[in-house]
């Protein structure tokens, strides 16, 4: 599945602009610098509540963090590793083609605490595109 059509999978669940925000390797698959395999959407507590009553199935990540899912999107109230504001998060998200992103400077600092494999990797993409 690209990218576009995860991205359009999001903007299908017409989530309210200010309640939400793509993390993880979304703010890096917009810009067209890696494949993202799924979508990660942080939530404010009210959507969270909301998004609990539409039916969505549940896990809890590694992280311990809850996690609603479906179809390659996946929603959280939290943030892990480290300890986000998610409503700052939010508040601050860049918005491109119609979706919110949480910045780019934020997914730095959370691949430098996360230290995987994967993230080493992406530490090295979103360096490459801040000094472009």
């Amino acid at each position: 599945m690209s990218n576009n059509d995860l991205f359009q999978r999001v903007r299908d669940l017409k989530l309210p602009i200010g309640k939400y925000a793509l993390f993880g390797s979304a703010p890096l698959g917009i810009r067209k610098l890696r494949n993202c395999c799924d979508v990660d959407i942080i939530v404010t507590e009210d959507l969270w509540k909301e998004c609990q009553k539409v039916g969505l199935d549940f896990k809890v990540m590694p992280s311990g963090s809850p996690c609603l899912f479906r179809d390659k999107i996946e929603i959280f109230k939290d943030w892990q590793p480290g300890h986000w504001d998610i409503q700052k998060l939010i508040n601050e998200a860049e918005i491109i083609d119609g979706l919110p992103f949480v910045k780019i400077q934020r997914v730095l600092e959370w691949k430098k605490l996360g230290g995987r494999e994967k993230d080493l990797k992406d530490i090295e993409i979103i360096e490459k595109f801040l000094r472009t």
